[in-house]
């Protein structure tokens, strides 16, 4: 990369360890630098976000058509389970609503598992780049991040139009909310992306542990249940899936697609939906950043 904008600009930065204040709470406080951060080093983003797409399709006879191969897999294994053998959930239901309803948590939640995944490997698995000390290593947790971000858009793309040509979909104001959900999808990924790569540094079972946990946690949000199905079953339990640190976001994707009727136990706006989701992402975004930070400077001694 010598004599290219993206070494120049690596040359430009700078970084002690020894004079890096490594308190959690001291970086925490200054996440909200990240927006600023990303802004000055976008060429570098830029650089490895195209590299990642590039490389997923290059040599594939499919090209970009594997964007959408594993989640319509995904979907298509759910869909037979859940809506065909275990019969679908209540009478007369639509078969092609409970479709693009699951299609769409598919979606939304195999973009938070593939990207925190990614991200959590981003720091152990580029140790010659870590090493560099110019390099801003906070920057490669956040590459995946955005990739899958993109790859999800792609999907939500493909369920809005299937939703509004068949009329499934109803469009409304709440599709004005799109901007909003993906930042607070973006917040939630890249403060989880980072808490993960900085345990993954230390602890490398965290990979095989997180492996199972997202199976569980698949179950556990409402990718393939409405949100009072719970509540028929076990009022309780309806309120602990609320605890789930995405659930307001899936629920909230649902609202913005217009597949959230009032009778299956959506709430009539997206907003408080979207207020929840956000501050999960702000505070996972916090967390994530701030433990980053603060061990940034063990990493090259480590990986």
């Amino acid at each position: 990369m010598t004599g290219s904008p993206i070494a120049h600009e690596l040359e430009e930065l700078t970084y002690s360890a020894e004079d890096s204040p490594r308190s959690v709470l001291h970086h925490a406080l200054r996440a909200i630098c990240l927006p600023a951060l990303l802004l000055r080093h976008r060429g570098l983003v830029r650089h490895f976000v195209t590299r990642e797409l590039r490389g997923r399709f290059h040599d594939s006879l499919l090209g970009p058509l594997w964007v959408l191969i594993h989640p319509l897999f995904l979907f298509a294994v759910y869909f037979v389970i859940f809506g065909v053998v275990m019969g679908r959930f209540g009478e007369g239901e639509d078969p092609l609503q409970f479709a693009l309803y699951l299609f769409s948590g598919v979606v939304c939640f195999h973009a938070i598992v593939q990207s925190t995944s990614a991200a959590m490997h981003a720091i152990s698995g580029n140790g010659n780049i870590v090493k560099k000390v110019k390099f801003p290593c906070e920057v490669l947790p956040l590459v995946p991040v955005f990739v899958e971000t993109i790859v999800f858009l792609v999907g939500f793309g493909v369920a809005l139009v299937v939703g509004l040509a068949t009329g499934r979909a109803q469009l409304g104001w709440s599709l004005l909310a799109m901007p909003w959900f993906l930042l607070a999808l973006l917040m939630f990924a890249a403060g989880v992306g980072m808490l993960l790569a900085n345990l993954d540094v230390f602890i490398r079972d965290v990979r095989h542990v997180y492996g199972i946990f997202t199976t569980v946690w698949f179950f556990l949000s409402p990718c393939f249940w409405w949100p009072n199905f719970v509540e028929q079953k076990a009022a309780w339990a309806a309120t602990l899936m609320t605890w789930n640190p995405i659930y307001h976001l899936l629920v909230a994707e649902r609202h913005v697609l217009g597949l959230a009727p009032a009778e299956l136990g959506f709430a009539p706006s997206v907003v408080q939906d979207l207020l929840i989701a956000t501050a999960w992402g702000v505070g996972m975004l916090v967390l994530g950043y701030g433990t980053f930070m603060a061990n940034k400077h063990k990493y090259a001694d480590l990986v």
